[in-house]
């Protein structure tokens, strides 16, 4: 009798063992090979620290969307805004590493925006912000390859809802275009760091846009001093 109940005991046992493992293996960030019913791949979730932390890069998001929709009266006003939208380039770069492939690359912001009319400071509020790149090897003898990348956000629908990362590579044999929405990349930790980036390439904008603002301002003192300094050496006055 003794066996049997033992032998009842281990099994239950087991059995507790494996559903424990089951259930952990449903939360488990380390499986990359999760599948849905329907056979396509599985989102692995959160853990409590991430989420905290995406949770808190959502809300830099907005707050940065605020202050760069206040940045919009200095662009309407100095009539910056073209056709609803805003935007700035870089130079282009060479970029060359030991033992790696040379490549040149462009980069820009470009700022979608809505409202105007005649409201205060132009009506313009944020709609959606891209960061655009394109990136063109040109290392001799190499395979002639152009890659084109662009992460936007939709500031209206908030947050991270409508970030997405959209990657065109161009050969002379195909052209092709791949598209990823941020709540539907697999990895927790790639989905962080892609909100880190965009987070912090607004953080960019607004100072590329202080930068404006400060130049603007620079100018306006230099002309003015100058034309103080000639004022006050009037010379000697005559009829004429």
């Amino acid at each position: 009798m003794r066996a049997l109940i033992t032998l009842f005991l281990c099994i239950i046992s087991s059995v507790c063992v494996y559903a424990a493992d089951d259930e952990n293996k449903n939360v488990s960030q380390a499986d990359p090979f999760r599948l849905n019913a329907d056979g396509s791949i599985a989102i692995i979730p959160y853990n409590p620290a991430q989420k905290a932390r995406i949770d808190e890069l959502a809300k830099d998001i907005d707050k940065y969307n605020a202050q760069i929709n206040e940045k919009l009266k200095f662009l309407n006003f100095e009539k910056s805004i073209k056709d609803s939208r805003y935007g700035q380039v870089s130079y282009a770069r060479e970029i060359k590493l030991p033992h790696e492939p040379s490549y040149v690359l462009h980069t820009r912001f470009v700022m979608k925006l809505k409202g105007g009319g005649g409201a205060e400071g132009g009506g313009f509020s944020l709609d959606e912000l891209s960061f655009w790149s394109r990136k063109s090897l040109t290392t001799k003898n190499k395979e002639p390859v152009t890659t084109y990348r662009d992460l936007k956000n939709s500031a209206t629908a908030g947050g991270l809802k409508g970030l997405v990362l959209s990657v065109r590579t161009v050969t002379i044999y195909e052209d092709v275009t791949r598209t990823y929405e941020f709540e539907k990349i697999q990895s927790p930790w790639e989905r962080l760091r892609l909100a880190t980036v965009y987070r912090d390439r607004q953080i960019e904008v607004l100072r590329a846009i202080d930068r404006y603002i400060m130049s603007k301002g620079k100018l306006e003192a230099r002309e003015v001093d100058d034309s103080i300094l000639e004022v006050t050496f009037g010379g000697d006055f005559q009829e004429p």
